[in-house]
């Protein structure tokens, strides 16, 4: 994928959900990353497994690692912000068989309703945080 065609969004990343006076937090660092990013078309989301669709979908490509939920590790889905709307990673793959090594992930919108389930604390930068470029 040429870089020409992509453009710098917001990613959010997490670390270990914990769980505070019985509430879930979870601290979040946000970078700037380059991505070509598209909405799905109708017969794409008919594609996605049940589990995986939402109201509205999107697919990133890009050199940029980006992660599912982990129940094991007790992480959140990465988020990226698009058109002013959260949407979390339901599945990512790295094309490992091109010698970009890209990553193709899809994102779905998160309701309103699921982004007030969990208190999201950003993370302590400290000197030198900051954003990101890829």
């Amino acid at each position: 994928m040429l870089d020409i065609f992509k453009k710098p969004y917001t990613l959010r990343s997490f670390e270990k959900t914990d769980f505070t006076l019985s509430y879930p937090c979870a601290k979040y660092s946000d970078r700037t990353v380059m991505l070509n990013v598209h909405p799905l078309s109708s017969t794409e989301v008919l594609a996605l497994p049940e589990g995986m669709r939402r109201a509205k979908n999107i697919r990133a490509i890009g050199r940029v690692e980006i992660k599912t939920a982990d129940d094991a590790a007790g992480t959140l889905a990465d988020r990226l912000l698009y058109r002013g709307q959260w949407y979390e990673c339901t599945g990512a793959d790295i094309w490992g068989n091109t010698p970009v090594g890209q990553t193709e992930a899809i994102f779905g919108l998160i309701p309103v309703s699921e982004i007030r389930e969990i208190q999201l604390l950003p993370e302590d930068k400290g000197e030198g945080g900051g954003e990101d470029t890829e």
